[in-house]
């Protein structure tokens, strides 16, 4: 009891039991908080001031504190996990300690934020108050949590996971003590690496660096400490040699090829700032003209048998692999590997592929030429008492031939009926748009070669040109006839083509079914042979080979092959490909139950284009 209430009470106080009561009821409210705190029924606790100060901010207790994953969600709950944890604000702390799971199902795109309830217990919220201690934005489209953040104000405060994970190096496979001596290596390292051409000090315009190296290639370089004197009231540019190590500045700028420095700036007296633009490359990570480690333009061939693209495919293959030519003005050529096709490719304008011995190109389509002989030659010139030509004439022969593929030449039949002929007189051909001196084979001389018959080519319009050289004025007496012409025609021939295909392995008793590209489309084979190159089958197996993927279209087909001897055929058979991928659809089935067989098929064919 309190003594002094009491003497009050003695004295005559009037409201003694009320203040009693009141006492009384404080007495039991601190009792009931305290026995909150030691059960961990309550969030408050009396934090003395010296935690207090260590904990001199608002933030969650350890990294991993109330903490969740970001992603898409899973219906029809949209609901996520937020990890155990403690926060402190203001002097209240705030404590979960297990998982605790939310759910987003009915909410609207937007900003949400993860708030706290009194006993500690994670809460979604669209506004935040003092307990808010992450941020995040929910797409209630795609059902993802995006953006996650802590909120204004919130920090990390590291607990003794943090500072656990702290003592380990994952990039190094090390382990520290302390943080101290992880720190402490780190800066080692910094002052070991960073300290190449590190700066040293300076005296009016000269730069003093300290000592370096780099890597050309296989050849690394040591250079010494040593200064450079830049220019007044310029920017200098300091910059490394990769080819050598030797240091020199500059006031143009940073040199292609070179590793940057130093940005240094001076008055009309001295240096005012200096800017750090070393990378690591010159740390020894670069070399060879400050790439990773070779000079480009140094080498100009290789030891080794192959060079492998895509060197680091390890999964099934998705990429195609090229490589191409730079042409300047003109559109670069490449050739490529195509890994939906499974074919090599190459591009003559950099637009459009063409594949390598392409089985649907026109390869058999040949151009022919027919000679067409007129049976009553047709005149085409007629010239009377002509004097020469002052140019090239043309003469249109396209009424006199028929063919619509166009022709290669026409045969001309050139008469002179001079009554005095001479030397002198001629006539000279040539096709149109060609050079004005046309080849001596293409003249007919009066009295030397009259008549003469000459084999001319002509322009896409069939024209040709003449040239009248006459004796005198009015001299010249001819005529010209087309006695035919070379007409264009086209026809299919065909290739011979080999086709081999080694490992196909077919098990005991099994069949086997296989697309094989690189055959026709249509062809007509005259040599089938097949033999066994593996295993030990001693039984019999029967061939087959289909126009399509599905195998429901037999166009060859043979039974009781045994291994030995290998199995040939020169009785000529049809095989298509209606499929149209040039494949050879091969189907083999082993009658040998107890052993599987490996095969070898060649075929010698005909291919149609």
């Amino acid at each position: 009891m309190n003594i002094e209430l009491f003497k009050a009470w003695v004295y005559g106080q009037k409201d003694y039991i009320a203040r009693l009561i009141e006492l009384s009821t404080a007495v039991e409210n601190a009792l009931n908080q305290i026995f909150g705190q030691l059960t961990g029924q309550s969030g408050s606790l009396a934090v003395p001031y010296g935690l207090q100060e260590i904990f001199d901010r608002r933030g969650l207790i350890g990294i991993a504190s109330y903490d969740f994953a970001e992603g898409q969600l899973s219906g029809p709950g949209y609901n996520f996990t937020v990890s155990p944890g403690t926060y402190w604000n203001a002097g209240q702390f705030y404590r979960k300690t297990t998982a605790f799971t939310l759910s987003l199902a009915g909410k609207a795109t937007g900003t949400y934020y993860l708030s706290l309830d009194g006993a500690g217990n994670p809460l979604v919220s669209t506004s935040p108050d003092g307990t808010t201690t992450r941020q995040f934005s929910w797409d209630a489209g795609s059902h993802r949590i995006s953006a996650k953040a802590l909120f204004a104000g919130v920090n990390i405060l590291f607990d003794g996971d943090d500072y656990h994970d702290m003592l380990d190096s994952a990039a190094r496979s090390r382990s520290f003590t302390s943080v101290a001596a992880r720190l402490e290596e780190i800066e080692q390292l910094l002052a070991e690496m960073g300290g190449y051409y590190a700066f040293d000090r300076q005296d009016g315009l000269n730069f003093y660096y300290k000592a370096g190296k780099v890597r050309n290639d296989s050849t690394i370089y040591e250079i010494p400490t040593g200064h450079v004197t830049g220019a007044p009231s310029q920017s200098n540019y300091l910059e490394v040699d990769p080819a050598n190590g030797t240091v020199s500045v500059n006031q143009t700028g940073f040199t292609s090829g070179r590793i940057p420095l130093y940005l240094v700036v001076t008055d009309a007296s001295g240096i005012t700032t200096i800017t750090d633009k070393r990378t690591w490359a010159i740390y020894g990570a670069g070399g060879g003209g400050g790439g990773g480690g070779h000079t480009q333009n140094t080498d100009v061939g290789t030891t080794g048998n192959t060079f492998t693209l895509n060197l680091d495919e390890t999964a099934a293959p998705s990429q195609d692999c090229q490589l191409e030519v730079e042409r300047g003005t003109a559109p670069n050529v490449a050739i490529r590997w195509n890994e939906t096709t499974d074919r090599w490719e190459y591009t003559e304008d950099g637009a459009n592929w063409k594949e390598f011995g392409e089985v649907n190109l026109d390869l058999g389509v040949q151009e022919l030429t027919k000679y067409v002989a007129k049976e009553n030659p047709d005149l085409v010139l007629q010239e009377l008492n002509r004097g020469s030509s002052p140019d090239y004439e043309d003469l249109d022969l396209s009424g006199f031939i028929d063919a619509p593929l166009g022709v290669q030449a026409v045969a001309l039949r050139v008469i002179f009926w001079d009554e005095v002929p001479g030397n002198e007189v001629n006539i000279k051909f040539k096709k149109r748009g060609s050079p004005s001196a046309p080849p001596q084979a293409f003249t007919i001389w009066s009295g030397l070669n009259d008549p003469g018959t000459i084999i001319l080519p002509t322009d896409e319009e069939l024209s040709v040109q003449f040239l009248v050289s006459a004796g005198g004025a009015e001299t010249a007496n001819l005529r010209v006839f087309l006695l035919g012409y070379l007409q264009k025609v086209t026809g299919v021939g065909t290739q011979d083509k080999t086709f081999t295909r080694s490992g196909v392995t077919v098990g005991a008793g099994a069949a086997i079914q296989q697309n094989l590209p690189g055959f026709c489309n249509r062809g007509l084979v005259h040599y089938l042979k097949v033999e066994e190159t593996g295993a030990l089958v001693t039984g019999t197996y029967t061939l087959e080979i289909h126009g399509k993927d599905s195998f429901d279209s037999l166009l060859y087909k043979a039974e009781g092959m045994t291994p030995t001897p290998p199995f040939e055929d020169w009785l000529p058979f049809w095989v298509q490909d209606y499929d149209g991928s040039g494949e050879l659809h091969l189907k083999i089935r082993n009658h040998d139950l107890d052993q599987a067989g490996t095969y070898q098929i060649t075929l010698k064919y005909e291919m149609f284009a």
